[in-house]
């Protein structure tokens, strides 16, 4: 799957062109999207599959971090009355609400790779680095913001996670494209106070779409497109379109019993 290496002026100047699979893989059930990034940045580490840029949504999921509880984040009464599913990923970082006018890309980087520096700070920018080049072809001021947001007039449209772990640099990030703020402010504004700022009206201030910024309809599909153009131009390679691995999609499917649509790994923390 990978091309002849050869020496090319990018952005990131050390990076290598070389050949990644692009994967547009997506289900209705919010955990198997969840077992799916597992399963690839497992198989990735492992060297089975080539790295890996996957794009893809949820239907109405909130998503929370790894080390977050359900009961300090979530409005768990907003959810039941919406129909929000509520899921855990492996990564840490922040609650995100996610239905289909959100896009969420994942990238999955065998550990040694030259595009990854040794501090964290710079690897979360290199790798947000695609997305922001992306948004700003759209025609957006985007930038990065640390330790882990893009922005766009001081708002912030993308949040990112990632992990270091099984072989892999793992990186993925949600991009508010058309998503309803509305729902997003009522799900994440947790009873208890802890989320107390997150009200509807404090939530449109500081939480934007690339629609809004637009100011006119957008589809995902021009989101995603200009997306896998910025990543190609930032990190210096080519993404070939591809398919999920029988093997990867065997794990995955082990990975959403025994883990993502349990009762213990969702709400159990």
């Amino acid at each position: 799957m990978k091309l002849t290496v050869v020496m090319q002026t990018s952005r990131v100047d050390h990076v290598l062109e070389e050949a990644w699979r692009s994967l547009n893989v997506e289900y209705d059930d919010p955990y198997m999207n969840l077992a799916v990034e597992e399963a690839i940045a497992r198989k990735v580490g492992e060297g089975k599959v080539p790295n890996t840029v996957r794009f893809w949504r949820n239907l109405n999921a909130v998503v929370i971090g790894y080390f977050q509880s359900v009961e300090l984040e979530v409005n768990l009464e907003a959810c039941e009355n919406f129909g929000t599913t509520i899921s855990r990923r492996f990564t840490g970082g922040g609650a995100v609400y996610q239905d289909h006018g959100n896009l969420n890309y994942a990238i999955s980087i065998r550990k040694g790779h030259p595009l990854i520096p040794e501090d964290l700070t710079e690897t979360f920018k290199i790798l947000s680095s695609g997305t922001v080049e992306g948004l700003r072809m759209l025609g957006l001021k985007a930038e990065f913001k640390p330790l882990n947001d893009i922005q766009i007039n001081g708002r912030k449209v993308s949040g990112a996670a990632g992990s270091i772990r099984w072989g892999t640099v793992f990186h993925h990030g949600s991009i508010l494209v058309s998503s309803n703020l509305n729902i997003l402010s009522k799900v994440l504004d947790a009873p208890n106070g802890r989320l107390e700022d997150k009200h509807v009206r404090s939530a449109r201030r500081t939480v934007t779409t690339v629609r809004d910024e637009l100011r006119r309809g957008i589809s995902i599909d021009e989101v995603k497109e200009k997306i896998r153009k910025g990543i190609e131009e930032a990190y210096g390679i080519r993404l070939i379109e591809g398919i999920l691995m029988k093997e990867e999609e065997l794990l995955a499917e082990e990975l959403l019993q025994g883990k993502y649509s349990t009762r213990d790994w969702n709400l159990g923390r």
